[in-house]
């Protein structure tokens, strides 16, 4: 039985001109070997699946080639296929993530001091060379100033600014780019029409989108959406339950309800997508890039060419943009930056933090028909006065829990000197009873001591709307309206 190989190694690309996207490192490098002038010192960097370590193998075949086609190598003769399927001992890869000690550059080392044995360059391949140890950098660093002249090192890295200045200036730098879906797109076409997978055109521009500019991860994608049969062909529907996209027509929709201040329509939303399986963690992920677009479609001169999105698609994120405050996209936008972060670390039921955030999405703010998120004016006590340092301590809360700074700044807060105590007024009872828990309580009063002197007291009440319980601006209202 055959061995089988995974779409991105069978459609690795073998010649610098079947690189994608990456023309302008590939055809420095073919014209390099073509003209003998090549460096003894390479660093490739980029982010993921953009092809740094397939122009490595790429360029150590070209300079040992026994038949080069104008700097490319012709993959036919012994030492091109020898080194394709790895026989060729010349050829050395070293991932660095697993050898990174100070020993195994001293090895290279050794082993470099040797002439090769059935090419003509040792080409030295390594991987993630950023995780090598300071003491293995200062080994290699000896080989990269004197190097033999048989010698050509290719140092590969997705993090360059880990990689130290002492090596960079020894090195001929090339900046991998993200390679645009288009692209991508027409290499899943021929990838697809070589395999015979039939696929719709959405679905193959949908994994293009999704491979975040890496071919591999392209190629990894559709190999899962392929398994499910050579009968059967692979829909926009299906490419996204697989790869667990999530529904830009909902997303769109609840962004549209965040707009019109409906925080009804936008947890009925999210209430569908959470049935079915989405999970919170990358449902927010989604909005935050969502809310991307829209701050995008608001600013950038031409936004359709820098959302990410179907034509259709980035059309509706443009009309949302128009009835958008661009503050307001940014104060929601550091709302769901916010629970993003705080989602890992505080929060016990996801579900529950996700709707609060959306409730607090859809109250305050700039825009129209938006229900209005301050608590109605109402005599304070005697003796007490509205706190005007009440940004300041929101702002010292913030630094100790993200979490309530929310619930703090659509709420109000007057203090009463006489009797050391500063009152929080809230509109509805879940912000209430969130910011009564011991610990925020605690929290606050301390931030609020550093300003007044010790002793004051902090206590939080909720406010009734002037319009009763069904003003629609409690959480109870909101629930059941979407019920």
């Amino acid at each position: 039985m055959p061995e089988y190989k995974s779409l991105y190694r069978k459609y690795r690309p073998k010649t610098f001109t079947d690189v994608c996207g990456q023309e302008h490192i590939t055809k420095v490098l073919q014209n390099q070997v073509a003209g003998q002038k090549v460096s003894h010192a390479y660093l490739f960097c980029g982010s993921r699946g953009t092809g740094k370590t397939t122009c490595a193998k790429i360029l150590a075949k070209a300079v040992n080639c026994l038949s080069p086609d104008n700097g490319s190598p012709c993959n036919a003769c012994d030492i091109c296929r020898g080194i394709e399927s790895g026989g060729i001992i010349d050829v050395i890869e070293m991932d660095a993530a697993s050898n990174n000690g100070v020993d195994n550059i001293r090895d290279l080392r050794e082993d470099a001091a040797y002439t090769p044995g059935d090419a003509n360059k040792k080409v030295y391949i390594i991987d993630e060379v950023h995780m090598l140890s300071t003491g293995a950098f200062n080994a290699l660093l000896k080989t990269l100033e004197e190097p033999p002249p048989h010698i050509i090192f290719v140092l590969a890295t997705t993090e360059i600014n880990k990689v130290p200045a002492t090596i960079l200036s020894r090195c001929q730098r090339h900046d991998f780019r993200r390679i645009p879906p288009e692209v991508i797109a027409e290499r899943l076409n021929y990838v697809c029409g070589a395999e015979n997978i039939k696929i719709e055109g959405r679905a193959v521009d949908l994994i293009a989108r999704l491979a975040g500019g890496a071919l591999r991860d392209a190629l990894s994608i559709l190999e899962v959406c392929a398994a499910e049969g050579a009968d059967k062909t692979i829909t926009f529907e299906y490419a996204s339950k697989i790869s667990g996209y999530f529904d830009i027509e909902k997303m769109t929709g609840l962004c549209a309800c965040v707009k019109d201040g409906d925080a009804a329509g936008a947890l009925r939303i999210f209430w569908d997508m959470y049935d079915n399986s989405m999970d919170c963690n990358n449902f927010c992920a989604a909005l935050l890039e969502m809310f991307r677009n829209i701050q995008v479609a608001k600013l950038a001169e031409d936004p359709l060419r820098h959302i990410n999105l179907e034509l259709s698609e980035a059309k509706k994120i443009t009309e949302i943009a128009e009835g958008f405050d661009a503050a307001e996209i940014m104060r929601c936008a550091s709302l769901i930056s916010e629970l993003i972060i705080n989602l890992g670390r505080y929060t016990v039921n996801k579900r529950v933090a996700v709707e609060m955030m959306l409730f607090e999405m859809c109250l305050a703010g700039d825009r129209p028909n938006a229900p209005a998120a301050q608590v109605p004016a109402k005599k304070p006590p005697a003796g007490a006065r509205n706190f005007d340092r009440y940004a300041d301590l929101i702002e010292a809360v913030s630094a100790e829990n993200k979490m309530i700074t929310p619930y703090l700044k659509s709420s109000r807060c007057v203090i009463d000197e006489g009797a050391k105590k500063i009152t929080i007024y809230t509109d509805n009872e879940f912000k209430a009873d969130l910011l009564k828990d011991a610990k925020n309580i605690a929290v606050i009063a301390r931030c609020a001591n550093n300003f007044l002197g010790d002793g004051y007291s902090v206590g939080i009440e909720r406010q009734k709307p002037e319009g009763g319980e069904g003003s629609g601006n409690s959480i109870d209202d909101i629930i059941s309206s979407a019920e």
